[in-house]
């Protein structure tokens, strides 16, 4: 719970280590945190129950994290993405998404930069909110 309000969070990674660090750390600063560990269960996940914010592996099994991005139903309002990866994120890559993804994050992200990340996720929908 964040200021009172219930704050919740989709973490998709099939790195179960990463998964359940990057859910932990989310946790500890008060964020409702579901796991998913490939694409196609988060998808699920996002079908079942709303989330302010999705934290999502680029490179994962079934579905990867792009083919979640351009899958998940749009209902208002849709959470917002943060897209992480080993990997870099090329121009061609982020345009490609347009403005789907809030923010790219390279792996390993340290915790204060996910924490953050994040927060500015959860800013960005309030201020269109508002």
């Amino acid at each position: 719970m964040i200021d009172g309000v219930e704050v919740h969070v989709l973490v998709a990674d099939d790195n179960v280590g990463i998964l359940e660090t990057t859910a932990a750390i989310l946790r500890s600063v008060g964020y409702i945190v579901t796991e998913a560990q490939d694409g196609e269960a988060a998808l699920e996940e996002l079908n079942q129950k709303p989330f302010d914010v999705v934290v999502l592996d680029e490179r994962m099994p079934k579905l990867n994290g792009t083919e979640v991005v351009r899958t998940m139903c749009p209902e208002p309002p849709p959470p917002v993405i943060v897209m992480a990866s080993a990997y870099d994120f090329d121009l061609d890559f982020r345009q490609s998404l347009g403005t789907k993804v809030f923010k790219y994050l390279k792996k390993p992200v340290p915790p204060k930069v996910l924490i953050e990340a994040v927060g500015e996720a959860l800013d960005s929908q309030r201020d269109v909110v508002a």
